[in-house]
């Protein structure tokens, strides 16, 4: 039995990997993470130079929603609400942030950039393998990213030029929405190595006292617990439709999630928000629950579960439906299943 997962080329000690954010912002918590047997780490999203202002955060810049209390001694249902944007220092000490982490650490370090001109993505991109970064993301679906028309990132560019300069596996991380899977299609076409689903939403909350915003006075990006399910139905679209691996990351709060997530097609699961609210030790738990499932299961390795959700879906026209009452009362009849139809 082994948590070893190979995702794009690279052999990771367990599948849960670090998001960007908060938690991958400087070579320390890489330290951490590496203890606690986390796979890999995405590290804080550096910004293009044109997006300087970004490197600049407000105070404060989070704020739990709906906090249950604990129960169990864990957080199990909050919505983290924050406007943290990129990297805080400059393009320089990022690539400088890259060379200490692998000089520090063992595991896989994934660089995470944030552009708009196409040559500005290829730049950044070409840094970041130059410091020694072992893949690179590309986070073209920031919810902090500038809502103005001044930004102008042409999808297609965007991957393309970068993975025309890239020797490293890239990564695009992609938002919830009903675009979705023509843009995992597009990116997997575009060469990218894989896809991260799902990016935080966009979301507003407001004070009723004060009758305004709530934090920093504009829209932030929220996640959460809840946020795995809409992130599920993503997963299982995309991996029906593409070849490429897909890195699952939304919600995360057990072991269990993580082993949804594999059933339903992902290889690999990002965590971020559990740490901020449990603790580092959420990323042991989460492994170790997932052990104990596999040995429970007689299993050698998650691999051998991946996707198989997917085989057990309906096909919505095969679904069985109750027939309702007739003119002489209700009728404990199953409405036949239709013929013909394929499944899924």
């Amino acid at each position: 039995m082994s948590l070893t997962t190979l995702f794009v080329g690279l052999e990771l000690q367990s599948p849960v990997i670090v998001a960007s954010g908060p938690a991958s912002h400087d070579v320390n918590q890489i330290g951490l993470a590496e203890e606690q047997r986390a796979g890999a780490v995405v590290l804080k999203t550096a910004c293009s130079d044109k997006y300087e202002h970004m490197r600049y955060w407000p105070r404060p810049r989070y704020k739990l929603l709906d906090w249950d209390k604990q129960i169990e001694g864990r957080s199990k249902m909050f919505s983290l609400y924050s406007y943290e944007q990129g990297y805080s220092g400059t393009l320089t000490d990022y690539w400088r942030l890259i060379e200490a982490c692998k000089q520090h650490a063992t595991i896989p370090i994934i660089g995470s950039i944030f552009a708009d001109d196409p040559k500005d993505w290829e730049r950044m991109a070409i840094n970041v393998e130059r410091s020694g970064a072992d893949a690179i993301e590309l986070d073209i679906s920031s919810p902090h990213r500038p809502g103005t028309s001044e930004f102008k990132t042409t999808f297609v560019e965007a991957i393309r030029s970068v993975v025309n300069v890239m020797k490293i596996p890239v990564l695009v991380k992609l938002a919830p929405g009903p675009e979705l899977v023509h843009q995992c299609l597009t990116a997997e076409e575009c060469g990218a190595s894989a896809v991260t689903l799902c990016n935080r939403i966009r979301g507003f909350d407001v004070d009723i006292e004060s009758q305004g915003p709530i934090l920093h006075g504009y829209f932030a990006g929220i996640g959460g617990p809840w946020a795995k399910y809409y992130t599920f139905r993503h997963v299982a679209e995309a991996a029906q439709a593409i070849k490429i691996p897909i890195s699952g990351t939304g919600g995360t709060m057990s072991g269990e999630d993580v082993i949804k997530y594999v059933l339903l097609g992902a290889t690999t699961v990002q965590i971020l928000s559990v740490i901020l609210i449990n603790g580092w030790e959420s990323i042991a738990r989460i492994n170790k629950e997932v052990e104990e499932y596999l040995e429970r299961k007689g299993l050698d390795s998650l691999e051998q579960i991946r996707g198989k959700a997917l085989e057990a879906m309906t096909h919505p026209d095969e679904i069985i439906r109750w027939s309702g009452e007739s003119k002489t009362g209700p009728r404990n009849v199953w409405k036949d299943k239709p013929e013909g139809r394929r499944t899924t």
